[in-house]
């Protein structure tokens, strides 16, 4: 793939789109320590892998209406939420581009104002038990579902063994449940089996988000689709092969 712009970028964070409210990405990422591990016979140092921590920072406008980005990001009674957040970031508009994914802790936010300016923000979110994970994504930015069905196959280029982990996130929903899934198949055009199956959401329960993990082998040939009776769901969705 060539080198692409920030144009497409978008910021979900526990189903809310706030990318209208964030103006710049200022990190997306891990950081792995590393534990010294040098001898006394050798001439340089020499490190294994320690632990990784993930983390996201954006900076952004302060919007106080319902569902954009102090009230979300302040979400527990007036203060930061206390509870794990589901961030996940594309990087492009169509299905197969890539995207970061983090189960992690908000740890800081921010407000300012310069003179002659708007308020801004910042916020930055940190890893709670997993680094950040990048992968692909199965929908296009977020897909609507008017009632179930199948979103466009991803061709993984080949199997993989390790497994995968999944990220989804529920905009929102008019009416009924909706269960989201990950499929695959051998071939393109073959029989498509479950690999991952997302909570079912109802109408009241949404805007909601969700990791999900899988082991063992991961198909080549990828796809969502959502069942259940409902009417529009709006979801993004993507897989991370480990």
């Amino acid at each position: 793939m060539a080198i692409q712009t920030g144009l497409n970028t978008r910021l979900y964070v526990e189903g809310y789109d706030l990318s209208g409210d964030a103006n710049s990405l200022d990190g997306a990422g891990y950081t792995q320590n590393l534990l010294d591990t040098t001898a006394l016979n050798t001439e340089a140092v020499s490190r294994t892998a320690g632990l990784v921590e993930g983390n996201i920072t954006f900076n952004g406008f302060f919007n106080n209406a319902t569902g954009r980005s102090h009230p979300v990001l302040s979400s527990n009674s007036g203060k930061l939420p206390a509870g794990d957040q589901v961030v996940l970031i594309p990087f492009g508009s169509a299905v197969g581009d890539p995207f970061a994914g983090l189960v992690s802790k908000e740890g800081e936010y921010n407000v300012s104002r310069d003179q002659g300016s708007v308020i801004t923000l910042t916020a930055t979110y940190a890893s709670e038990g997993i680094g950040t994970e990048f992968g692909e994504m199965l929908t296009a930015h977020e897909d609507t579902h008017s009632s179930a069905g199948s979103g466009t196959v991803l061709d993984g280029g080949a199997a993989t063994t390790n497994g995968a982990s999944g990220y989804c996130q529920i905009f929102s929903l008019d009416s009924g449940t909706v269960t989201v899934n990950i499929q695959e198949a051998t071939s393109s055009g073959g029989s498509y089996v479950n690999m991952m199956t997302f909570s079912s959401v109802a109408a009241a329960g949404a805007p909601t988000a969700e990791r999900g993990v899988m082991s063992g082998t991961v198909k080549r040939y990828i796809k969502v689709t959502t069942t259940g009776t409902f009417s529009n769901a709006v979801i993004a969705v993507g897989l991370h092969r480990l």
